[in-house]
């Protein structure tokens, strides 16, 4: 331990001790020093006017404290009780990840091969343990975004032609595709804001593929980037079809409604469930 850092942890204790309402230092010493995990960790005797403590910590390490007056009566029991927290904490953190998917709306049926790549993915979070898995996530991120562009181009081939753009080029696709889907001046803002997003897709994916400094959570914000950016070209598609032409209700603008069949007529009656508000509506809807 440098006098830097002693200097700067003691300082964090008494602040963290001040954070519990535990006041009064009288003694402050470090007991005992583990490094069995590779780096060092601190078990400090704190002596105060509320009692004697075990503080944990270390660099990369939480920082706890634990009563000597109770159950933790050594300083390798407080660092023990401390491990098993930290531990436990890590498995949690790796079952947060392993439905990272599930945090967007992925409906991709009509590709069911990109969707298989993703849920893969995510479940490999859970089995990381070096860089080059994390750059493998991001390679099957920037895969699944190239499927995606062959896919666009397929649906649509007179993108390619009048773009004079590769069925590989994933951004410019993805831009047309936007273009299309959404256009018109009133969509405008939404068009700049999805080119935003998928781009930002594929250039972080680029980085963790190309990265080897990337984390865990470089890898999770990949995948969410590109399930988001399929999310959206899908649902731009939605709404090209006239999926956002549902009708609402006059009143209130409810779409919690009924339809029902007027007497002696041809004609609709929309009945509002949220504020009772009823009216003749045309044949079809």
């Amino acid at each position: 331990m440098t006098p830097e850092y002693r200097i700067d942890v003691e300082q964090r204790i008494e602040s963290y001790l001040a954070g519990n309402d535990v006041n009064g230092i009288k003694y402050m010493q470090v007991e005992q020093t583990f490094d069995e995990l590779g780096i060092e960790i601190y078990v400090w005797n704190i002596k105060t006017n509320d009692g004697n403590w075990w503080v944990v910590e270390g660099e990369a390490v939480p920082m706890n404290l634990y009563t000597q007056n109770e159950f933790y009566f050594s300083a390798d029991e407080a660092y023990s009780f401390h491990l098993g927290i930290t531990q436990r904490r890590q498995a949690q953190h790796h079952q947060d990840f392993k439905h990272v998917i599930d945090e967007v709306p992925l409906d991709i049926e009509h590709i069911k091969s990109i969707s298989r790549r993703l849920n893969n993915a995510a479940l490999e979070l859970n089995n990381v343990s070096g860089p080059e898995d994390i750059q493998s996530i991001g390679l099957t991120c920037r895969e699944s975004l190239i499927e995606l562009a062959g896919v666009l181009a397929q649906d649509n081939p007179d993108i390619l032609k009048e773009s004079d753009l590769k069925t590989a080029d994933f951004k410019g696709i993805s831009k047309a595709v936007i273009s299309l889907y959404a256009p018109g001046k009133s969509n405008s803002k939404l068009r700049k804001r999805c080119r935003d997003l998928v781009e930002g897709a594929w250039d972080h994916s680029s980085e963790v593929v190309h990265s080897p400094n990337k984390n865990i959570p470089d890898a999770k914000i990949c995948l969410l980037f590109t399930c988001s950016a399929v999310s959206v070209i899908q649902n731009l598609f939605l709404k090209y079809l006239g999926f956002d032409d549902e009708p609402k209700c006059p009143e209130c603008k409810s779409m919690d409604y009924e339809l029902f069949a007027h007497d002696n007529t041809e004609k609709m009656v929309l009945s509002c469930n949220a504020c009772g508000h009823k009216e003749m509506t045309a044949e079809k809807i």
